[in-house]
Order: C-alpha cells, then sequence, then structure tokens
C-alpha cells in the first residue's frame, strides 16, 4: 500500500509540474492537476491541502535534484564509488582528486554533465517556472535556492579548493573561482536558453561550448597563470 501511496503521489507532482509549466503558477488551479494526474480533487487533497504547498514540495524535490546531479557530476570525476554515497561523504570524494589528475580533462567531462543536466532547454523551463513563482511564492524561491544552486556551489568550491591543494590550480579564493567557473559555462547559453531564443544545443555544440570555457578558466586559474585578478 504504502508503494503504491508514493506512485500516486508522484503521479500528483508529475502532473502538477507539468500544469505549472504550461499555464503558470497563478493560472494553474488543482483542478487541472488532479485531471491530468488521472485523480479525484479529494484524492489530490489527501495529499497536499493546497496548491501552494503542492509547488513547495515541488521546489524541494527539484532542489534535492540539483545538488545531487551536480555532485553525481563531481563524484566520478573525482574517481569516487556511486553516486548515492551523497554529501556526507563530499570530502571523502574530492579527496580523491590527485595532482596527476588531468584537470582540464576532468572540467570538460564535468562541463559536459552541467550542459547536459542544467542548461538543456527542459532544464531551464523549469527554471523559469521557479523563477516566476518565486515573485509570489518567496518561501519556494528561498527553498530551492538554499538546497539547489547553493549547495551545489558549496560542492563545486570545494572541488576547487582540493584542486588547489593539490598543485593543480593557482592558490585563490576558491569561491570565487567556483562562481567564475559556473559563469565561464553560462557564458554563451543560459540567457538565450532562459529566454527560449536559441535550440537545443547539439552534442558537439555543447563540447565546443565547454572546450572555450575549460580554456579561458586555466588560463586564468592554473597553475602557471599569472595572477590578473586581486584577491
Amino acid at each position: 500500500m504504502r508503494k503504491k501511496s508514493e506512485q500516486r503521489c508522484q503521479a500528483i507532482l508529475d502532473a502538477a509540474k507539468a500544469v505549472f509549466e504550461k499555464v503558470g503558477f497563478e493560472q494553474a488551479t488543482m483542478a487541472e492537476i488532479a485531471a491530468r494526474a488521472g485523480h479525484s480533487k479529494a484524492t489530490l487533497y489527501n495529499y497536499f491541502s493546497s496548491k501552494e504547498q503542492l509547488f513547495l514540495e515541488l521546489a524541494r524535490r527539484s532542489a534535492d535534484r540539483h545538488s545531487e546531479q551536480l555532485f553525481s557530476l563531481l563524484a566520478p570525476a573525482c574517481g569516487s564509488a556511486p553516486v548515492d554515497t551523497l554529501p556526507g561523504h563530499v570530502n571523502e570524494v574530492l579527496g580523491l582528486l590527485q595532482p596527476s589528475d588531468d584537470l582540464a580533462a576532468t572540467l570538460q567531462r564535468f562541463g559536459e554533465g552541467v550542459m547536459r543536466n542544467f542548461l538543456s532547454l527542459k532544464s531551464l523551463a523549469a527554471r523559469r517556472m521557479l523563477i516566476a513563482a518565486a515573485a509570489n511564492q518567496p518561501e519556494a524561491g528561498r527553498l530551492f535556492y538554499a538546497n539547489g544552486p547553493v549547495k551545489g556551489m558549496q560542492f563545486t568550491t570545494q572541488f576547487f579548493e582540493q584542486a588547489m591543494n593539490a598543485g593543480q590550480l593557482r592558490r585563490a579564493d576558491p569561491r570565487v573561482v567556483a562562481a567564475h567557473f559556473r559563469g565561464l559555462l553560462e557564458a554563451e547559453v543560459f540567457e538565450p536558453g532562459l529566454f527560449n531564443a536559441r535550440p537545443e544545443l547539439t552534442q558537439k555544440e555543447a563540447k565546443a561550448v565547454v572546450e572555450r570555457a575549460v580554456g579561458a578558466f586555466m588560463r586564468a586559474y592554473g597553475a602557471t597563470a599569472a595572477d590578473p585578478i586581486k584577491e
């Protein structure tokens, strides 16, 4: 029975996500969500007392997936074991980064994963929904930001700190370094994608975008780079 209940809850969340993305939070109704999920409104209210609560649960799960997906990209890059050893083992995983590792190749793999998971048009459509809804549901916006992007930046900050400790990058504020790398990955694709003003990237195009980002990053922060940025 519990498994069936969980499946029903997931079906409701999937339906809600589809409706929110289609018509927006304000225009969405519990009746429309129930119809899409194939359940009665009474069943819907057994799981969620309001549209706001339903949206908060979506934001929470989206944030969890965001941080887990980002960490899962870092883990294999560091030669780690399974993805289900999540954040409690972050330091363990990042500690596997070795001076002999090819950091540029690691960042290339990581960046291509970011393109697939976070900068695809589908991912950006979900981001648009959260941004729009956050105007009237600030709690949902704060929840997603704190448990998604913020945690993701914590993972990547630790990754770059370990790379500095391993002598692969020049010494700098790892938080700033992580922000700069993220900015370079997003520079060509984020804004046009957010406004739905570009087609989906092909694998070849995504690889080229990441290569340019990694190249610029390594010229700025590689172990032999000059220090043009004053901390």
